[in-house]
């Protein structure tokens, strides 16, 4: 008997069946969403950069905030032109313009310093790849922004600005169809290549079906632990090991039965054993995290089981961010859950073998995915 776990995907209350309908819409030919992250210097008005200095010299505190101004995110369309034959009629690779103005204050020792209020301009220029034939239009807007003022990267008058804007866009046409339709979200962002060739451009906006809308998910997934864990860890030019310490791991593939709602975290606390007094310390720290980036499309073993392929991130104690792939499996059977995780990166390779039986608290879920 499978155990009684809360569903992975969400489902109405009421009946929400699919039929046949004909209705007047805005079409939605491609739909993405972009993120930036970007650190500016920007100057310090002269007035305020000496209220700055008296409050220093005075042994006070410099504190500042950065926050949006209402009203001025802005979306611009700069131009588009033809992308890669590979990708079929339709595809362009789109120029888009963004701003917003962000409102920078100082203060000392919580005071508001006269004249430490000024407003900066931020922009970012995206390049993407979208289905944008003729007769469509882009429909992009700014629905999130982040900004924080880096105090410790202060340089003479300069301040250092980190920003973080999040934009959705959307290619659209007003159409008559008729339909068998239920919701869907964005795709992933495709890589643009360096080489351009010219694609022409149809008279009639076609679909764009290689790429969009994307393709469910034959199944869904979802696992977490968080406890003590025995992994396998084999550092490059070091013998393999078996260090215990504290995992954390959240594992979520095609949430809602789309691709692009898939994520995977791991956290690794290396806890070495004391050294005897007298003997060198040769146990290494083998901690590290890793943060998935890309899934590929999963595959489905019975309504049971999951592997699922992609890339990541992997940080390794004391190191630097590292490229690598990782290979994850997921079993979802009563009394039996299980789960293995092999990362593969430049300096190591990292596996990640949970059963509940041996690992108390560790949870899997697979389900099917129903499709059209």
């Amino acid at each position: 008997m499978r155990k009684n776990n809360r569903p992975i995907q969400g489902r109405q209350v009421t009946p929400n069946p699919i039929g046949p309908e004909c209705i007047r819409v805005t079409k939605v030919y491609d739909w993405v969403v972009l993120t930036n992250r970007d650190r500016n210097k920007v100057p310090i008005p002269e007035e305020c950069f000496a209220q700055i200095e008296n409050c220093r010299h005075q042994g006070s505190t410099i504190t500042a905030t950065c926050s949006e101004v209402e009203g001025t995110r802005d979306c611009d369309f700069v131009g588009s032109r033809p992308a890669p034959e590979d990708f079929g009629p339709g595809a362009q690779i789109v120029t888009l313009a963004f701003h917003v103005h962000m409102q920078v204050q100082f203060l000392c020792d919580g005071a508001l310093l006269p004249g430490c209020t000024f407003v900066v301009p931020v922009s970012f220029v995206d390049d993407v790849i979208l289905c944008f034939p003729e007769g469509t239009e882009i429909n992009c807007n700014i629905f999130d922004v982040q900004c924080s003022v880096v105090l410790n990267q202060m340089l003479g008058n300069m301040v250092m600005l980190d920003v973080v804007m999040c934009k959705d866009v959307q290619v659209e046409a007003e159409v008559k169809l008729e339909v068998e339709a239920k919701f869907c979200g964005p795709r992933a962002i495709v890589p643009i290549p360096e080489e351009e060739v010219t694609c022409p451009i149809p008279t009639f906006p076609p679909q764009c079906p290689t790429f969009f809308p994307p393709l469910n998910c034959e199944c869904q997934g979802a696992a977490e632990f968080s406890g003590t864990a025995t992994i396998g860890y084999a550092e490059i030019g070091l013998a393999p090991s078996t260090p215990t310490g504290q995992l954390d791991l959240t594992a979520i593939v095609c949430d809602q039965c789309t691709l692009a709602g898939s994520s995977l975290t791991a956290t690794f606390v290396d806890t070495p054993a004391p050294t005897p007094i007298g003997t060198p310390d040769d146990d290494l720290d083998q901690s590290f995290t890793f943060t998935a980036t890309e899934f590929e499309q999963p595959e489905c073993i019975g309504d049971t089981t999951l592997t699922v392929e992609g890339t990541g991130t992997f940080t390794p104690a004391g190191g630097v961010p590292e490229n690598a792939t990782f290979a994850l499996t997921l079993v979802d059977v009563s009394g039996a859950d299980a789960l293995t995780l092999v990362i593969t990166a430049p300096s190591a390779i990292v596996t990640i073998p949970l059963t509940v039986a041996a690992n108390a608290g560790l949870e899997v879920e697979v389900d099917d995915c129903d499709r059209f």
